[in-house]
């Protein structure tokens, strides 16, 4: 009989990046819905917060179409695009913002940011959500793989979730 040993962080990392980008965001907005419930301010002020918190307050300003879609544009962890111009994907909204100069998220700051400035600012994200942030649509079903993905990664102690969460903001996944 053989064991194999299967490292679920790993396993994790590997589920979320294969998942399309609103099923990345079910997961975040399912996490850190419930981390900045249970983690305490004082732990998220040790990290570099001002530009996480500048940015939500950014997103907060936009309505909530383009909170969508800024969210997607954000996501995919190590973009550092800080000169271009991240567009809608539906192709008369992308020409109304070419026309306005491009979108109003910078996403080069984002990408930018380390892991625990991109954790600092999904979790202020997680704060709002429901409330200045657009929250996941009620008739929004996630994927079955999406929906594996959130209880296992909520089934992970402390440091591995923040292992988890590290890694997914610090590495490429397929957009």
């Amino acid at each position: 009989m053989t064991s194999t040993n299967v490292n679920p962080v790993a396993q994790a990392v590997s589920s979320f990046k294969n998942l399309d980008i609103d099923d990345r965001l079910v997961v975040f907005g399912s996490l850190f819905g419930k981390i900045s419930e249970t983690v305490s301010t004082t732990d998220i002020d040790k990290l570099s917060t001002q530009k996480a918190a500048d940015l939500v307050a950014q997103i907060q300003q936009l309505s909530p179409e383009e909170q969508v879609y800024a969210l997607r544009d954000l996501l995919p962890a190590s973009r550092n695009d800080q000169n271009e111009t991240m567009l809608d994907p539906h192709p008369s909204k992308a020409m109304v913002e070419l026309a306005q100069g491009g979108s109003k998220i910078p996403t080069g700051e984002y990408g930018a940011m380390n892991a625990e400035g991109k954790l600092a600012f999904w979790y202020f994200l997680g704060q709002r959500l429901g409330s200045t942030i657009i929250d996941i649509p009620r008739d929004y079903t996630p994927s079955p793989q999406a929906t594996e993905l959130i209880n296992t990664v909520k089934s992970l102690n402390t440091n591995d979730l923040v292992s988890f969460l590290k890694q997914v903001l610090q590495t490429k996944v397929k957009a």
